[in-house]
């Protein structure tokens, strides 16, 4: 097997989505796809790679549903200035692990070039949570459906399944992560992020782009550096009465777009690339659906068991922070340092823009590395319906 190596990734500013309210989204008049593009163009452009070498193109995007439909990936190389010209005879799919498909969609890529498939890969992530609202939204209009036949199995609680809220408090409860904990945590990764984005550390990643009303979006809209422990405290329950699970620890609605460029060891030496990173392992495993937070932990120890690491060797984690309980269950589990887990934030402050995220996760891991000196990182997500999904990075 080929080795494939992680050698650029830009995102967009993350935005705070509103269906309701399409004011507050500064993306709102931006279809995912065409942000998406977007991202795409100006990563090409900074590399000054040759679109024509793009062979390959995955996109991954959790609700493939009205707009963010994409022809099989095609809409998006489609709408890039760059790529869609000249790279008419690149492959493409769009990948749905629900909000693991920006992790999908790179291991997708990665595993193209690691066969011998290709050399050169693109793998991407969108969502426009406004535009395109989550679950329960699409389920009134019809446009999301069950079977009838698992509305009464008697194995699955699709009630607690189908809502990420409940299967949050379902871990916490389990787990033992009282509301204090999930508070605090979510106070950590404002100050994280916000102290990340003072210091300039995402800005060799986030682009200023322009959105279809041509205004310049440039910064993460969803980072509070002045919330505190008694604004969190003060928030009640969303999702359950008596719950711990509310707005403050758990990831906001969010619009943005992502992208990696990907090379084989031929590819890097031809068109004198510099990577960022080895890929190492890809890990996929599926856990009960009404404890899906439950997946991060399970797939980064799948993740470590096919590397033949422990997680003392890991020197950097991002644990994606849909919830406060997920990254504080898998710490717990695999017995990791907090300092060592979202060092510039997570979702819980920057957002989670879902088809984006593991794109998001993958792509800041190797910058964090090399600020920090470390050799091996690893970024792993829950997934909705019960999954979990993982990949360990070795900094060059």
């Amino acid at each position: 097997m080929k080795e494939a190596y992680l050698v650029d990734y830009a995102r967009s500013a993350f935005t705070r989505a509103h269906p309701r309210k399409p004011e507050v989204d500064d993306w709102a008049d931006t279809r995912g796809d065409a942000l998406l593009a977007k991202v795409i163009d100006a990563l090409l452009e900074r590399t000054g790679l040759d679109p024509q070498a793009v062979e390959d193109l995955s996109a991954g995007c959790a609700l493939p549903v009205k707009e963010q439909w994409s022809f099989g990936g095609r809409y998006p190389l489609w709408l890039s200035q760059r790529l869609g010209p000249h790279g008419r005879a690149c492959a493409s799919r769009q990948i749905d692990q629900q909000c693991g498909s920006g992790l999908a969609a790179l291991r997708s890529a990665a595993r193209e070039i690691q066969a011998g498939a290709a050399e050169v890969a693109m793998a991407g992530g969108f969502e426009n949570m406004t535009r395109v609202p989550m679950g329960p939204t699409l389920f009134k209009e019809g446009v999301l459906t069950t079977p009838g036949t698992l509305q009464n199995a008697p194995w699955l609680e699709l009630g607690v399944a189908l809502n990420m809220g409940l299967t949050a408090e379902r871990l916490a409860e389990s787990a033992g992560i009282a509301r204090n904990e999930m508070d605090a945590f979510a106070l950590e990764s404002h100050q994280r992020a916000a102290r990340a984005d003072a210091e300039g550390y995402f800005e060799g990643e986030r682009l200023a782009l322009a959105n279809s009303a041509g205004e310049t979006i440039a910064r993460d809209a969803n980072i509070r550096p002045d919330t505190s422990a008694e604004r969190l405290a003060g928030l009640d329950p969303v999702f359950l009465e008596g719950g711990r699970v509310t707005a403050g620890n758990s990831s906001p609605l969010t619009s943005g777009a992502a992208a990696t460029l990907l090379m084989s060891a031929a590819a890097i030496e031809r068109h004198a690339a510099r990577p960022l990173a080895r890929i190492v392992a890809f890990a996929d495993v599926g856990v009960a659906p009404e404890s899906m937070g439950a997946g991060a932990a399970a797939a980064a120890q799948q993740a470590l068991a096919q590397a033949g690491l422990c997680p003392e060797q890991i020197d950097a984690w991002e644990i994606n922070e849909a919830f406060a309980a997920v990254p504080l269950h898998a710490m717990r589990q695999l017995g990791l340092d907090p300092a060592k887990v979202n060092v510039w934030g997570g979702a819980l402050a920057l957002g989670h823009p879902l088809g984006a995220t593991g794109i998001r996760l993958a792509g800041t891991l190797p910058r964090i590395l090399a600020q920090h000196g470390g050799r091996y990182g690893c970024a792993t997500a829950c997934v909705g319906g019960g999954q979990g999904i993982a990949v360990i990075l070795e900094r060059l």
